[in-house]
């Protein structure tokens, strides 16, 4: 358990949507569908707590992670997007700030993926709520179908989406339009269980 001043709330919007890939950066160990082996925080208390944030930020595929198939992986672009009907659906994980910034650095790749902490205001007992990206839009890479699947996962998890809304995200918000076509994103999705 963490005191509220020693706490933060992290934002994940890719695979960190989904439970059991985010706990991979808190306790350690590779999640079923991809991503590279994590060691884990020092301290392995799991979050206190989980919920949905709407993130005010776009979201786009990029670099190419062969822990996730040479797919590429989640980003936002680090600018506030004014558009409120791209925002993009987050889930923020209440975790200790030394947890946090182990975390950082595990899916940071020391800074260079992504190496920009984004803060997000504060929740209502004023404890900060941060998520992280690069310092600049990327050059697109279509994600794999593990990386989908995991998000998918998330999504059910958090928002209790249906596959036809997750479809639908994944087309509009996310950008998958001509990456993958309707029918195989309704398989990838409906294999998120």
């Amino acid at each position: 358990m963490c005191e509220s001043l020693s706490c933060v709330w992290y934002v994940g919007y890719g695979s960190c949507l989904c439970e059991e890939r985010f706990l991979c950066y808190i306790c350690g160990g590779k999640f079923k569908w991809g991503g590279r082996e994590a060691k884990g925080c020092k301290d392995k208390t799991l979050p206190v707590a989980n919920k949905p944030f709407r993130l005010p930020h776009s979201l786009y595929f990029a670099k190419t992670s062969g822990g996730w198939g040479y797919g590429g992986v989640a980003f936002i672009p680090p600018e506030i997007e004014p558009n409120e009907s791209k925002w993009i659906f987050g889930r923020m994980w209440k975790i200790k700030h030394a947890q946090f910034l182990e975390v950082w650095k595990q899916e940071g790749k020391c800074g260079l993926w992504y190496g920009k902490k984004i803060p997000l205001g504060k929740d209502e007992e004023g404890i900060p709520i941060y998520t992280i990206t690069n310092t600049a839009i990327l050059e697109l890479n279509k994600p794999s179908k593990g990386y989908l699947r995991t998000m998918a996962l998330g999504l059910k998890e958090t928002y209790n989406l249906t596959d036809e809304e997750i479809a639908e995200y994944f087309v509009y918000k996310c950008r998958t339009k001509g990456n993958f076509a309707r029918d195989e994103l309704m398989e990838i999705i409906a294999l998120a269980t």
